[in-house]
C-alpha cells in the first residue's frame, strides 16, 4: 500500500500537528467570541471537531492517492465536509443532551466551521493531487535508461538469480523467485509479497530490478515490480493512470513508463 505523505517524512508530523493545534483555538475563540459560547466546552469542541477533521483529511489521502480523478477529487471534497459537519453537529449534542454542558446552537457555528473548513478541505485535496503529479513525474524521470545500460544485456544475464534469502532471526527463509507476486519498496529496504506471506529484505529496488528475471518481472512504478504472470487484468484507472489487477484481487497502481515496459513485455 502506497505510504501516506506525511507518514512518509516524519518531519512533516510536527508543522501538521501545529496546525491542527492553531485551528482548534481559533475555532475555540471564535465559537467564545462569535457564538458567545463557554470557554470550556469552546475548547472541547474545537479540539474534538478538528481532530474529526485531520482524521478524515488523513484517511482523504487513501482515496486521492490511488483515484486520481478530478470527478472523485470533488466528490471527496463534498463528502469530507459533510460527514466533518455531521460529527461537529454530534459533538455539540453530546456535549448538551449526554454530558450535560450548556452550550450554544450548533446553527451559530455555522459559518465559522464553513469558512475555513472548505478552504482547508480543498488545501489539503490540492496538495494530495500535486503529490500524485509529482511522482508521476519523478517516475518518467527514474524510467529514463541510458541508452549504454540496455545494450549490456550479457552481463545482466550472467548474474539473474532464482531464489532469495532472508534471514529472519535464527530462521534463513529461502523464497524462489517463480513464488513472488509483486516487491514493494519501503526505504533502503523491499517487502517482497509471495502467497505464503510478506517478508523484508535489506535490498534496493535497484539491485532486484537488474538481477530479477527480465521476462517475468516488470518494474511497473517508482515503488513496484509486479511478476507478470500473477497479472490478470490491466485497465485505465483515472486520467492517464492504470493499475493492474492480480490473480489474488490485489490492485497495483501503473505510472505511464511502467505502463510502456509493461505492454512492451506482454506484446501488447
Amino acid at each position: 500500500m502506497r505510504a501516506h505523505p506525511i507518514i512518509d517524512y516524519p518531519y512533516r508530523w510536527l508543522p501538521v500537528l501545529v496546525l491542527v493545534l492553531v485551528l482548534a483555538i481559533i475555532q475555540a475563540a471564535l465559537s467564545w467570541w462569535y457564538a458567545g459560547a463557554d470557554w470550556l466546552p469552546a475548547l472541547v469542541d474545537g479540539v474534538t471537531t478538528i481532530g474529526w477533521l485531520a482524521a478524515l483529511t488523513y484517511l482523504a489521502w487513501f482515496v486521492v492517492g490511488y483515484v486520481s480523478m478530478y470527478q472523485t477529487n470533488f466528490i471527496t471534497i463534498v463528502i469530507g465536509v459533510l460527514l466533518w459537519i455531521a460529527g461537529s453537529f454530534m459533538v455539540c449534542d453530546i456535549m448538551a443532551k449526554i454530558v450535560g454542558i450548556p452550550y450554544i446552537s450548533f446553527a451559530s457555528t455555522l459559518p465559522f466551521r464553513l469558512l475555513f473548513g472548505i478552504p482547508a478541505w480543498i488545501a489539503v485535496i490540492l496538495w494530495y493531487h500535486l503529490l500524485v503529479v509529482k511522482d508521476s513525474m519523478t517516475q518518467e524521470e527514474e524510467f529514463i535508461a541510458p541508452p549504454q545500460e540496455v545494450v549490456a544485456e550479457p552481463e545482466q544475464q550472467e548474474e539473474i538469480i532464482d531464489r532469495i534469502t532472508i534471514k529472519d532471526g535464527s530462521r534463513i527463509n529461502i523464497i524462489k523467485v517463480d513464488e513472488l507476486l509483486y516487491i514493494q519498496a519501503c526505504g533502503d529496504y523491499t517487502t517482497l509479497v509471495t502467497p505464503s506471506g510478506e517478508y523484508i529484505k535489506e535490498q534496493t529496488m535497484k539491485y532486484l530490478e537488474a538481477h530479477l528475471p527480465a521476462d517475468n518481472f516488470v518494474r511497473i512504478h517508482r515503488s513496484t515490480i509486479v511478476n507478470v504472470t500473477q497479472i490478470s487484468r490491466v485497465e485505465l484507472f483515472g486520467k492517464e493512470t492504470y493499475q493492474v489487477s492480480l490473480k489474488n484481487g490485489v490492485k497495483l497502481r501503473v505510472s505511464l513508463t511502467g505502463y510502456r515496459l509493461l505492454k512492451e513485455r506482454l506484446g501488447i
